[in-house]
């Protein structure tokens, strides 16, 4: 949760966020994030996966896509139809534009920090 949206998981559902964004200023105000240092725990776990598997198989990372990442944290979790991420896009294009951007920016630091920590394959998935 390098954001600090208060990610969540409830058992048999996916990933959950506390709070939503729902406002231009709510993009503006996320923090800058040092993707390596706040999640210094899945680089250290993909550190030890890596050497436990001895080359037997390779290890893949992976990263929810920026649209992904940004419909979650703009409906509080996953959704059939996207309606409040829709209606966000429309009545506030720049502001997506800039979600978008951060998080872009933040996937590809996580990717690569995954790979300088022994991931050999990445994987972007999408809603």
């Amino acid at each position: 949760d390098a954001f600090g949206q208060g990610l969540y998981f409830e058992e048999g559902e996916g990933p959950k966020f506390r709070k939503v964004i729902r406002t231009a200023a709510d993009v503006e105000n996320l923090p800058e994030v040092n993707i390596a240092a706040e999640l210094e725990y899945v680089m250290n776990a993909v550190s030890v996966i890596r050497k436990e598997l001895n080359g037997a198989v390779p290890l893949i990372g992976f990263s929810g896509s920026p649209w992904t990442l940004a419909t979650y944290m703009i409906e509080g979790g996953g959704s059939k139809d996207f309606r409040l991420a829709k209606q966000f896009m429309y009545d506030n294009p720049e502001a997506m534009h800039l979600l978008l951007d951060k998080l872009a920016d933040a996937v590809t630091d996580y990717l690569n920090a995954q790979i300088d920590a022994g991931a050999q394959v990445v994987q972007i998935f999408d809603t």
